[in-house]
């Protein structure tokens, strides 16, 4: 299979809410890239794929919750693959931020970041 994946995927634990038709659900972020993330939940939950909705994460060191506009890109019971769609430049920041502390590849983060940038342009 080839990967479509155009983006670092780091795995990363943390509290999380999804927020689907103002239904909240509790759940656990276990991986992120600068385009997207996969969230697990204990209880079922059900959100149709292409719907909106939001996203907030709860990041230990921080005061404010990350929260940003996504889209359900795949979903099945207890999973929802979801891709980043709307954001404002502050949590677009935080979330570049995020990504650099997590990895290691600082210039792999560096090039997602400038590759985003020229997807949004064009």
């Amino acid at each position: 299979m080839i990967e479509k994946r155009q983006f670092q995927r780091v795995r990363f634990r943390a509290k999380s809410e999804l927020t689907h038709n103002e239904i909240t659900y509790q759940g656990q972020l276990e991986n992120i890239s600068l385009n997207g993330a996969l969230i697990s939940f204990n209880d079922g939950v059900v959100v149709p794929q292409e719907d909106e909705c939001i996203l907030t994460i709860y990041l230990e060191d921080e005061e404010t919750p990350l929260r940003v506009g996504v889209e359900v890109i795949h979903s099945n019971f207890t999973m929802i693959g979801i891709k980043f769609n709307t954001c404002d430049d502050m949590s677009w920041e935080r979330l570049c931020n995020l990504m650099e502390r997590l990895t290691a590849e600082a210039d792999k983060t560096d090039n997602d970041r400038q590759y985003f940038y020229r997807e949004s342009e064009g």
